[in-house]
């Protein structure tokens, strides 16, 4: 089972700032702080060498601003969250489309909030431009190609996700799951049930035939199934 981690990197020219990020990112099992930099300079190098996803930055650096310094890696388009002890700044940062501002001095909590943010926008990157996506399994992110899914259950507020040779626990509603699937590719076809269109090898009365599975298929959604389905053979 593998791991999903956010690879970042922290900007900023006090070295006790730059310890509470370490202290703090080494708390949250996805973020990987690669590297701390006291300079934009030398970040910038880095960045054109290393895939980064998310940069901590301050704003108030004695090179160059943090915010000159994000319109300048725009088009890397890194993921940013602003640390800084001056609010004044709040709203250009938002402006450069910021994934989060957090003010001096923050808290573990807050922090984690804002690698929260990074984690599902990273999420929804790799469902649209990898075909796959990460799901939370006990402590570990995992990552499920959308090839392999052959149908999801719901189980309360447990999800299964059943590939051909694995099956995936997450905890999360149908609702939440639908909202990360291509609709494209997948449709709901009861109140407990999501299932790959590709994967449907027969309609009956009450069911789907998957494979060697057999999934209910409630009258509610039938009509949508079969119209879905004769349309992906035109």
């Amino acid at each position: 089972m593998s791991s999903f981690y956010i690879n970042a990197i922290a900007i900023d020219d006090e070295p006790s700032a730059l310890e509470v990020l370490e202290r703090y990112a080494s708390k949250v099992p996805f973020i990987q702080l690669k590297k701390v930099f006291y300079s934009t300079a030398e970040a910038l190098a880095y960045l054109h060498a290393e895939p980064i996803q998310l940069i901590f930055l301050d704003i108030q650096m004695p090179d160059m601003l943090g915010t000159d310094f994000a319109r300048l890696i725009q088009l890397q388009k890194n993921a940013i969250i602003f640390t800084t002890a001056h609010a004044e700044y709040a709203l250009e940062g938002f402006e450069l489309k910021a994934l989060d501002y957090l003010l001096k001095p923050f808290d573990f909590a807050r922090f984690l909030q804002a690698c929260q943010r990074a984690l599902e926008q990273t999420g929804r990157k790799t469902n649209e431009e990898e075909g796959s996506i990460f799901v939370k399994e006990g402590y570990d992110w995992v990552r499920v190609n959308l090839d392999d899914v052959l149908f999801i259950q719901s189980d309360t507020n447990l999800l299964f996700i059943h590939e051909g040779q694995r099956r995936i626990t997450t905890r999360m509603t149908v609702q939440e799951m639908l909202q990360q699937l291509p609709p494209e590719r997948f449709v709901r076809v009861h109140k407990s049930y999501i299932v790959s269109l590709a994967a449907v090898q027969k309609i009956e009365k009450h069911q789907l035939t998957l494979g060697k599975h057999c999934i209910p298929l409630a009258a509610a959604y039938r009509e949508e199934i079969e119209e879905r389905l004769l349309r992906r053979k035109k």
